[in-house]
């Protein structure tokens, strides 16, 4: 009787946990043709999908489908847990992080040079990202109008995608908002698709965070559609490599001389002591369970 019991209360503690677990489910690879290509949109982890027919969510949607342009909106997702929030919050004004894929077909065909379209499709040279951090701090660009965008600056470009920050202004329930972009124009075989990461602008900060998800939408993206994953390549040095230097010196660190102490000398002694006490305890346990114990 008592070991059902403890299943009950087990059971009823774990109840309120299914719940929050349900509402973070991963939403499936969204897969769309264009132009007869067949192109797998992944689900970023933790992510949920606007829902047009949520009316908090398309405040939204009818926001940024004002900044698309002719781009044709493959896939719009938010942080679940603030997705959740901006539903609930009827009275919440400024907007949420937004993640969309576009199909943009104004950039023209890739054929098979992806590195060579990029070059074209986004020019210019890259600043890198502490330039465009810097800029990005010097305030939010003036006199940018509603629907249009402002590029910060080009971060990067590899023969992945070209990633570049901009500013755009959007009206959203009624209000005029300033958001910073991470856009990262990539190629789906022929296709070309633009993975962009929207936030509420707030310090151009943000962007360092905004960088490193648009490295993972981009990777993801990628490899859902055949290619090899990044996600882990260069994490660690090879066995042949030398170890990591000091950024500033470039010399190799060495270790320091390490003193021994007080449980160096006394570790054995200590953990002798453990173990009795451990033993002490369980002992006294036994002790007083059994003259708890009701008589029979």
């Amino acid at each position: 009787m008592r070991f059902l019991l403890a299943i009950a209360v087990a059971a009823a503690a774990l109840l309120p946990l299914t719940a929050p677990a349900q509402d973070r489910q991963q939403a499936p690879t969204l897969k769309t043709e264009i132009d007869g290509e067949t192109i797998a949109i992944p689900t970023p982890f933790g992510y949920c999908d606007l829902d047009p027919a949520e009316p908090r969510d398309k405040l939204l949607i009818d926001g940024l489908d004002r900044l698309t342009r002719q781009d044709r909106v493959l896939r719009r997702l938010s942080p679940c847990d603030e997705l959740k929030a901006w539903r609930t919050d009827q009275a919440r004004r400024d907007t949420i992080e937004v993640v969309q894929f576009l199909h943009a077909a104004r950039l023209g065909d890739v054929d098979d040079d992806r590195e060579e379209f990029l070059h074209h499709a986004v020019p210019g040279d890259a600043a890198g990202k502490a330039q465009v951090l810097k800029q990005a701090a010097q305030g939010f660009p003036a006199g940018l109008t509603e629907g249009d965008f402002s590029t910060i600056g080009l971060i990067e470009r590899t023969e992945r995608a070209a990633i570049q920050a901009q500013a755009a202004v959007a009206r959203v329930n009624g209000d005029s908002q300033r958001l910073i972009a991470v856009t990262a124009t990539t190629a789906v075989g022929p296709v070309p698709v633009i993975a962009q990461v929207l936030t509420p602008y707030e310090d151009g900060s943000e962007l360092d965070w905004m960088l490193r998800d648009a490295h993972e939408h981009v990777d993801r993206l990628l490899s859902a559609n055949g290619e090899d994953s990044q996600r882990f390549q260069g994490r660690a040095p090879r066995a042949q490599d030398p170890l990591p230097g000091d950024v500033a010196t470039r010399k190799t660190r060495t270790p320091r001389e390490r003193t021994p102490g007080f449980f160096d000398h006394n570790g054995g002694y200590i953990a002798l002591g453990l173990v009795v006490g451990g033993a002490l305890l369980i002992a006294i346990g036994l002790v007083v369970a059994r003259r708890l114990r009701p008589a029979p």
